[in-house]
């Protein structure tokens, strides 16, 4: 089975339903210079423009001058915040890995495995010289099949490619127990939209994707490339047809079905399970999870309608496509061209360092981690956002307990939720141990298929047991957050605990803008249209009166069409459906931001600072962290795939919504973004 998609479900808890990620680094924007007023009071914005009025365009009024100010570099899809976070992360690795690297640590240790693993990725000419000689084992065994059995037992080997994917994850009938999830796989382009789609951009993107195909079959050696790009686009393009897209309007018992082994055989009996599955480790179990609707099972029956020659060739160009980025010069350069020039736009390949630190990251995160929190995320840090947690909690309780639209059953349950949300701030209590993963100096690829090896045991093994609670989904240096709605937990890792997000000397107003609007997006996730499903254990179970729900679904729909009128592009608009869960999570997170942050003030004034009052601060700080610039290829892509609106909406959309923003700024009827008291939507 795919390599890619086993990490992301052994990674993020098994796929977009099981763990929101809400930081985008293709979304989010970078710090900007402060006055200096400002800067003694922590303020991490800058002076809106003046001449740009805040009810007209909030976001430009905020950021007209950093957008001015910036442009994209050659070798960036986007700039912003999160990149600036994620570089300076990256350059704090760099230094550690290379005193590291230095001081020549002992074997066996997991300071040699991050070195060595570094050095192997850094070794250009190293790799130059071994050529396609770490792809030959692999290429062998897939050349090596004869049957549909033996193509069968191939797909369920970690690394090789197969039009469905598995993983372990908590069960959402019972999330105290791990599950087997399965769900559709097997494309090369970034999703079935890809190939579908039949305006002029696509085809030439399409066109581009055959002939990298046919690029990486003529470095592995086939004879006839041109001819095998075709045939793997056919199949691809079969497998696209089979896929579905998320569907927002389903429930989770719909989009998630639990199955025994026998219902799942009998569901997909087309689809080999005992060869799949039994070679994974995960065959014969009762708990079955199967994501996709329609799609599972119709990918089980397409695996017999190709040549198992076709389906052979595939599995070589993924196998090689996979390790392309750690081959010689020429693989490197060709999945670059495709999936950075062409999909992306972005023309500059990053420095080597930073290719050599994204791996150590991937493949060593958690042991880099521990380093990185030691030199740089210091225990008073994470006391002082605990704090402020502590006071979103209660104000997001203060206002659950008093919202008019929920009945006091509903209001219980919901009430009970919150108590059990549970935070995960700054790193994790214990580290990882990597102990029974074993690098070896200068080779690269098979160092990387031995962790894909480590990882695949380890869910293995989790299969067998309760489900861990306690452990992070991330590492703790990434800059991102996430909510979880199987363990009702959100996480904070410290690679995000930094300005513009959180400065520990910054004036409240910036912390609770920035930092405070981040945690309460994560946990009103636990009450989005899809968290909601949840209870407070984190099982999918109704806990809403019909009556609520029915107010609940009225006013989630308003905001729907909200965001279905913005559009950034004359021909593309936000999809306000698939968009829906993230934007309940701004709106919602920014109005408990706003109340715990005039919580923390305990009852003063805040004062004026930089001719900024303290609600106007909160609020420029807030947009301030949404400024960021990002290339069309990939803002179009955003549109049609990803959970989040775009930047300007996310900052637009939202505070157009709130009462306190319109008397921060005196937006009156006229300005664009005004809306009537009755037409703003008010949730959580």
């Amino acid at each position: 089975m795919s390599s890619a998609r086993i990490r992301f479900l052994a990674t993020a808890t098994a796929a977009l339903f099981a763990l929101t990620g809400c930081v985008s680094a293709l979304v989010e924007p970078a710090p900007v210079s402060l006055r200096q007023e400002q800067q003694r009071a922590g303020v991490n914005s800058s002076q809106p423009a003046r001449n740009h009025p805040a009810g007209d365009d909030f976001y430009q009024f905020v950021n007209k001058d950093w957008l001015a100010a910036n442009t994209l570099p050659a070798d960036k899809a986007s700039i912003g915040a999160a990149e600036e976070l994620s570089e300076q992360s990256d350059r704090d690795v760099r230094t550690m890995i290379e005193e590291l690297v230095a001081s020549h640590p002992a074997p066996g240790t997991v300071e040699q495995k991050i070195a060595d693993l570094y050095s192997a990725a850094m070794d250009e000419a190293g790799i130059e010289a071994r050529g396609i000689e770490p792809l030959k084992p692999h290429l062998a065994r897939i050349r090596a099949v004869k049957s549909i059995d033996d193509l069968m037992s191939l797909m369920g080997v970690i690394g090789y490619n197969s039009p469905i994917g598995a993983g372990v994850a908590p069960s959402p009938a019972d999330p105290d127990r791990n599950a087997v999830w399965v769900s559709q796989a097997g494309l090369g382009m970034p999703h079935r939209g890809y190939y579908l789609d039949e305006t002029d951009m696509m085809a030439d993107l399409q066109e581009g994707y055959r002939e990298y195909v046919a690029t990486i079959l003529r470095l592995i050696g086939n004879e006839n490339p041109e001819d095998g790009a075709q045939r793997i686009y056919d199949l691809e393009y079969a497998i696209a047809e089979m896929q579905v897209d998320e569907d927002r309007s389903l429930s989770a018992d719909e989009s998630m079905r639990s199955m025994t082994y026998a219902q799942l055989k009998a569901y997909a009996p087309e689809f080999d399970w005992d060869r799949f599955l039994g070679e994974a480790g995960l065959a014969g179990g009762d708990l079955y999870v199967v994501m996709d609707q329609t799609a599972v099972a119709d990918l089980g029956d397409l695996v017999h309608d190709f040549p198992i020659e076709d389906w052979k060739l595939w599995m070589e160009f993924h196998i090689a496509h996979e390790f392309a980025a750690y081959l010689p010069k020429a693989f490197a350069d060709a999945s670059f061209d495709y999936y950075s020039r062409q999909l992306a736009g972005v023309t500059e390949q990053p420095e080597r360092w930073q290719f050599a630190v994204g791996i150590v990251n991937t493949h060593l995160g958690d042991a880099v981690a521990q380093l990185y929190v030691k030199r740089h995320f210091p225990e008073s840090d994470k006391q002082q956002v605990e704090a402020i947690v502590g006071n979103i909690r209660t104000a997001f309780e203060t206002r659950m307990r008093s919202l008019e639209w929920m009945d006091d059953q509903t209001r219980a349950a919901a009430l009970e939720k919150l108590l059990a949300l549970q935070g995960m701030i700054g790193y994790p209590d214990t580290w990882r141990d990597f102990s029974k993963y074993s690098v070896e100096p200068g080779k690269l690829v098979e160092n990387i298929y031995a962790s894909y090896e480590f990882e695949w045991r380890e869910q293995q093994r989790d299969l067998a047991k309760p489900v861990d609670r306690t452990r992070w989904p991330t590492h703790a240096h990434i800059v991102n957050a996430f909510y979880n709605p199987l363990g009702n937990t959100f996480v904070l890792p410290a690679g995000i605990l930094k300005p513009p997000y959180f400065d520990p000397n910054a004036d409240p107003a910036a912390n609770y803008g920035g930092i405070g609007a981040v945690i309460g997006h994560e946990m009103s996730h636990g009450f989005d249209d899809q968290g909601r499903q949840f209870d407070a254990s984190g099982r999918t179970f109704n806990w809403w009166t019909e009556e609520t729900d029915e107010l609940f679904v009225a006013k989630t729909n308003r905001l729907m069409r909200q965001y279905n009128g913005y559009c950034p592009f004359r021909d593309a608009c936000v999809n306000g459906l698939g968009t829906l869960g993230e934007n309940i999570g701004d709106l919602s997170g920014l109005e408990i931001a706003y109340a715990a942050y005039k919580l923390s003030l305990g009852g003063k004034e805040a004062p004026v600072i930089g001719g900024l009052t303290g609600d106007q601060r909160f609020f420029v700080a807030y947009a301030a962290t949404y400024r960021d610039k990002v290339r069309e290829e990939i803002a179009r892509a955003m549109l049609e795939g990803d959970s989040h609106s775009p930047s300007r909406y996310r900052v637009n959309g939202v505070v157009r919504n709130m009462d306190a923003w319109y008397a921060a700024f005196d937006v009156k009827p006229g300005d664009r973004l005004y809306l009537s008291p009755a037409q703003r939507v008010r949730i959580w």
